[in-house]
């Protein structure tokens, strides 16, 4: 290879660097890391730190029983006459109307585990609202770094974040040590295709 290709090469190394990778990261983060954090926090309730989130809460909560996400709590604990004599009641305003609501003694907690969500720690996953909004915001790019960011692609998504993220007193969609290295490792590997299919490394 003459003096003159290699710089080539190189300038062409250089543009791959600051467009070609920037995409490949996109590419990873959008793919890998997303899920990757997704299922850590879901499934094993566990924070960027490998530490375990947060109990669901145990003190008593309200709840009418008639959202898809509490017919099971309104059957199991007000399904009848009698069971419903057994309840305290509280009325309050909403929009203007009296909404009558009964009292789940066991709080978040027990309405999570009779909804067929059993794991005590906090997975943020109840109604999914949040989850399905995340993913990659945007990518910044400037003359010498680049970034994805992470977060709520709509403004729920992302006032759901901030909110769990405010009460665990840490960003519970930060990625792990393993996953910051697994994006690291993919990187890795597409540079040494570059080079490689550039004939700038055997």
């Amino acid at each position: 290879m003459t003096p003159q290709e290699v710089i080539l090469h190189f300038k062409g190394f250089e543009a791959f660097i600051k467009r070609g990778l920037p995409r490949e990261l996109t590419r990873i983060v959008t793919h890998d890391t997303v899920a990757q954090i997704h299922t850590r926090v879901v499934d094993r309730q566990e924070n960027a730190k490998g530490q375990k989130f947060s109990r669901y809460s145990t003190t008593p909560t309200l709840s009418g029983g008639t959202t898809a996400k509490s017919k099971r709590v309104g059957t199991q604990l007000a399904g009848s006459k009698a069971k419903r004599s057994q309840l305290d009641w509280v009325t309050i305003k909403r929009a203007g109307k009296n909404v009558h609501l009964f009292v789940v003694p066991g709080g978040y907690q027990e309405i999570r585990s009779i909804e067929g969500f059993g794991n005590q720690n906090k997975s943020f996953d109840f109604t999914g609202q949040m989850w399905r909004g995340f993913g990659v915001k945007r990518t910044e790019v400037s003359s010498d770094r680049f970034a994805v960011i992470l977060g709520g692609k709509n403004q729920e998504s992302q006032d759901k974040i901030d909110w769990n993220s405010e009460r665990e007193g840490i960003a519970i969609i930060d990625a792990s040590r393993s996953e910051q290295m697994h994006i690291k490792i993919q990187l890795e590997k597409e540079i040494d295709k570059y080079l490689k299919r550039a004939k700038l490394i055997p």
